[in-house]
């Protein structure tokens, strides 16, 4: 199981180095689990959306009007064990699932913006305390 995310699927404002690695870990998985399947390997990426962990707390993120709420790390590990043996990709959640299916109907250069418009927004500079 290799854990990456739906920021995968595009590029994104402020974590573009974070959407990269995602990415190649997602195109690892699907081609390790085309080659490794007949060998009785089961090979599955992982990509949840926003899950809430300590890293993502201390990023101090604001709610985003797009942005599902984030998952609970329980509910994706069940979500990843149900789907191995499956699938080689797992976008966790039904709400990041459709999202990520109405990005894909979108022009590249429309999906990113309107992704790194999110992040901007989750993520926006705030006066010190």
């Amino acid at each position: 199981m290799l854990l990456g995310s739906v920021a995968s699927m595009q590029g994104t404002a402020l974590v573009a180095q974070y959407a990269a690695t995602k990415a190649y870990l997602r195109v690892l998985a699907e081609g390790l689990w085309s080659e490794l399947k007949p060998l009785g390997v089961d090979v599955l990426a992982c990509c949840p959306g926003l899950v809430q962990t300590p890293t993502y707390a201390a990023g101090a993120p604001m709610k985003s009007r797009l942005a599902p709420a984030p998952m609970t790390p329980e509910t994706v590990a069940r979500h990843t064990f149900d789907a191995l043996r499956r699938q080689p990709v797992l976008f966790a959640g039904l709400a990041n699932r459709l999202g990520v299916l109405a990005l894909a109907f979108l022009p590249r250069r429309t999906a990113i913006a309107l992704v790194s418009s999110q992040t901007r927004a989750m993520y926006a500079p705030r006066p010190p305390r």
